[in-house]
């Protein structure tokens, strides 16, 4: 093997290293779940029934990391939400869909700093998955007890 094969060799790893820390599970959220909306007579609305991957479901009630845009939402310093597309491109302006998007309920010490992000500041959230099958007042992904690893980009 010469020295050119060496290094390709090389970077090929620490990029796959690299790759694998920066895991932010959005691979999995957009295309291990499969949404069918139907009509509910008490909304009103159509409403989406999420059918998880197996995948997906392995991680449900796990601790995970999810980096995102920072979408606000009128729900109080409770909830705020993550999008994996920035606001311009939301699921509400771009056809992208539910999956698309977290539901974000801090830890009570990590509120403040949540409620401090500005639109589409790219973020790091981490906190306990929880797969919504069927509260339809919330998203289908929501991360519990998060707290604000970084603002990646302002």
């Amino acid at each position: 093997m010469n020295n050119r094969t060496k290094l390709i060799l090389t970077l090929l790893f620490f990029t796959t290293l690299l790759s694998a820390q920066d895991n932010d599970n959005w691979d999995l959220l957009l295309n291990d779940v499969k949404v069918k909306y139907v009509y509910s007579p008490k909304y009103e609305a159509l409403i989406c029934k999420p059918k998880f991957g197996e995948k997906l479901e392995a991680l449900d009630q796990e601790i995970v990391s999810v980096k995102g845009f920072f979408i606000p939402a009128d729900m109080g310093d409770s909830v705020v939400i993550l999008s994996h597309s920035p606001s311009n491109m939301c699921f509400f302006c771009s056809g992208a869909g539910i999956e698309s998007i977290v539901e974000i309920h801090p830890m009570v010490e990590e509120r403040w700093r949540f409620g401090h992000l500005n639109t589409d500041n790219y973020y790091e959230a981490k906190g306990k998955l929880k797969l919504n099958y069927d509260d339809y007042d919330h998203l289908i992904y929501i991360l519990e007890d998060a707290e604000l690893v970084k603002i990646i980009k302002d």
